[in-house]
């Protein structure tokens, strides 16, 4: 229950030739990109700030209105800049930010009121903001071919600033209920007509710039393309990376599934219009310039690349943290043509074969080969065959691909960590029996029964000197069979010669004996019945461990309604309140805030806290394999962010609070408390009291909360 809250939680937050360069070696040891520098203005300007900058300004919006834009809109923005996910002063928003340069370098005064940057996230987007703050996501930038096409949908979203496309949309949204963590879209839902103008505007715009016209039609393919990985390429042996490992191709589907995607699909229940309508809209007016350039960069191609190369690695991270480990493994596969032997990638590729293992093991396969008839282009394959692969099967290609990533960089500490843990998981097999494993490839033992099929013509004609009946029969089985080996070759069979080189190695055996008996040793003090004094002992022991651990409170989710309608200024208040009946009933020496508030307190250092910090919750949130132990992506980063701590414990807090009439009101709310070590997730007593949001009611929340770790 408590890892289905974590995941209800945290959905709130958010196909040509390569311009890759393949011997890139500032990507040997990637990792995550995190802001830097000093933080921008729209961070450290406080929510008040904002919304009496926005009140003053000049607006199409009446009276009655423009406050309650300014107060919904800005709440949307700082929701995404709280999540950390929205990225500033890193390659990706550097290069991001010149070519909004170059297209507002005849407009001064335009340019000053734009803010650009880069959100981490898998979704090919783009979004303008009221207060003028334009995100462009890394999902975007690893499905455009060149700098041109980002340029263009750039200029598409200055111009719904430029028009005041968000104002004008705001009387709409306002008929439909405004929920506390709507995006952008959901608070201002452009029409087909806004659309329509942006793109017709940012013609001006990316004309003068200087760019192709060549580039547009295919930035609508961009967007109607998106759902599928940034490049589209066949699936073949070289997906496995050991040429020494036979896999049938009977386990692959004949054929992919189509792409079904096309440009005049029906249009009438979404905001956007159809791709045909918009590229035949925008031919028309392509016509109306002359004189059009054929420049499709003006940044070096070398830093495009780089860029690109960064968001694309980024894309892997953001899959295997979501535990969308199929399309991780696809785009692993990709990018291994360009970025060869590279240490991320192998590492990437090793998490993913052991989550979706012990996924498989858990009883759970299903949930990262959901909609497996739905996926289209040659990733489809590759859901056919994972698809076809039994619990054993998948267990040992875990360890055959993590073992084979550690050999090739033997001094990372975390490949070790999950080649060994695809071992252990090989002890959770049901039936499953070590000592079939064959010590020979399946390819050597084909070549090996070929050899003996001709040596058995000549043996079979002539008589050994001095042998045995018992010799015979040695000889005979050892013709029949691969150099002792115990299985047919067949297709069947394939599983059993992945470890061919592990199955003679002491470490492997000792890693796979260790796991059983620890799970055994599990078996008998669950089945053997303890005293209540021992299960008291057990409570109390947890208990303490909880009262002695450091706790990292980060943002609270908090919620307030009037009938059933999202209700912001009481929603504000919940969080006021709240913030100082923490500080009263919370362990001092112990409590340590990474609530990231915007405002002058914010730095980038907690900014970059934050990031790490939700990207983990995000993992433990869609772990699906709780019998095993839980290995986290970016490790290194966690423990070096942990490392000053006592067995810190995560607390998320969660609060509602409802206003149902003019005498019915209610608050509740809960916590979940996450063992960082272990990803164990645990909760608070469920708390609820017919009151409205004060300080008693809060404070109430407040102290069930914080009951279990305050010492008696």
């Amino acid at each position: 229950m408590m890892i289905q809250n974590l995941r209800k939680i945290f959905t709130l937050l958010l196909l040509t030739p390569y311009l890759l360069v393949a011997q890139d070696s500032t990507f040997n040891n990637f990792k995550t990109t995190l802001s830097s520098g000093e933080p921008p203005a729209i961070f450290v300007t406080s929510f008040k700030d904002k919304i009496a900058a926005k009140i003053e300004s000049k607006s199409n919006l009446g009276e009655d209105d423009i406050e309650n834009f300014a107060l919904y809109t800005n709440y949307a923005l700082n929701n995404l800049l709280q999540s950390g996910s929205v990225l500033y002063g890193d390659p990706m928003t550097q290069f991001v930010q010149k070519i909004a340069d170059k297209l507002l370098e005849n407009d001064a005064k335009l340019k000053s009121e734009l803010q650009f940057y880069v959100i981490k996230t898998n979704i090919t987007n783009a979004l303008c903001t009221d207060p003028g703050v334009i995100f462009i996501t890394t999902g975007l930038i690893s499905q455009i071919e060149n700098e041109a096409q980002l340029a263009y949908i750039i200029a598409h979203e200055i111009v719904h600033y430029q028009e005041k496309h968000l104002e004008e949309s705001y009387s709409k949204s306002k008929e439909n209920d405004l929920d506390p963590n709507s995006s952008y879209e959901d608070l201002v839902l452009l029409s087909k007509d806004h659309e329509f103008e942006a793109d017709k505007n940012a013609l001006k715009i990316y004309h003068s710039a200087g760019y192709s016209h060549k580039e547009i039609n295919t930035v609508f393919d961009v967007l109607m393309y998106s759902y599928l990985s940034f490049d589209e390429i066949n699936i073949d042996q070289s997906f496995f990376g050991n040429p020494n490992i036979y896999v049938p191709e009977s386990l692959f589907p004949e054929n992919a599934n189509p792409i079904l995607a096309f440009e005049d699909y029906d249009d009438r229940k979404s905001t956007h219009p159809n791709i045909r309508k918009r590229k035949d809209a925008i031919a028309k007016e392509i016509d109306k310039y002359q004189d059009w350039k054929n420049n499709t960069n003006y940044i070096s191609l070398e830093e495009f690349n780089h860029v690109q190369n960064i968001s694309r690695l980024e894309s892997v991270r953001g899959n295997l943290i979501t535990a969308n480990y199929v399309k991780a493994l696809y785009e692993i596969y990709i990018l291994e043509k360009i970025i060869p032997n590279n240490e991320y990638l192998q590492t990437s590729k090793a998490f993913a074969w052991n989550a979706m293992s012990q996924t498989s093991i858990s009883g759970k396969k299903r949930t990262f080969l959901n909609n497996l008839d739905e996926k289209e282009g040659a990733i489809s394959m590759l859901y056919g065959f994972l698809n076809n692969l039994s619990r054993e099967e998948m267990a040992l290609m875990a360890v055959r691909q993590a073992e084979d990533a550690y050999l090739k960089f033997p001094s990372s500490t975390q490949l070790k960590s999950i080649r060994n843990q695809t071992i252990s998981n090989l002890a959770h097999l049901r039936n499953f029996e070590i000592k079939t494993l064959e010590k020979i490839s399946f390819n050597a033992a084909i070549d090996l029964r070929e050899n003996n099929d001709k040596d058995s013509i000549i043996s079979d004609t002539l008589e050994i000197e001095e042998e045995t009946k018992y010799d015979r029969i040695r000889r005979i089985r050892e013709q029949q069979s691969s150099s002792g080996s115990t299985a047919e070759l067949i297709d069947e069979n394939f599983s059993t010669f992945l470890l061919f080189d592990l199955a003679s190695n002491r470490e492997f055996y000792e890693l796979y004996e260790k796991e059983q008996e620890d799970l055994k040793l599990q078996k008998e003090n669950k089945l053997s019945s303890k005293s209540k004094k021992e299960r008291k002992e057990i409570v109390k022991i947890e208990e303490q461990k909880l009262k002695e651990s450091d706790i990292i409170l980060i943002t609270p989710h908090l919620e307030a309604s009037k009938k059933g309608r999202f209700d912001l200024e009481q929603t504000l208040t919940f969080y006021e309140i709240m913030t100082e009946e923490v500080l009263k009933y919370a362990p001092k020496d112990r409590l340590h805030n990474k609530d990231i508030a915007l405002g002058e307190n914010f730095t980038t250092k907690k900014h970059n806290e934050s990031s790490l910090i939700n990207s983990f919750l995000i993992q433990i949130s869609n772990l699906e394999n709780s019998k095993f132990g839980t290995l986290i992506f970016d490790y290194e980063e966690f423990d070096q962010l942990f490392a000053n701590y006592k067995n810190p414990y995560l607390l998320l807090i969660t609060g509602k609070a409802n206003k149902s009439s003019s005498l019915s009101n209610s608050l509740s709310g809960q916590a979940q408390y996450i063992e960082v070590s272990t990803g164990e997730v645990s909760g608070s007593g469920y708390y609820s009291v017919p009151m409205k949001i004060r300080k008693e009611s809060v404070g109430g929340l407040a102290f069930e909360i914080f009951s279990k770790f305050n010492l008696k």
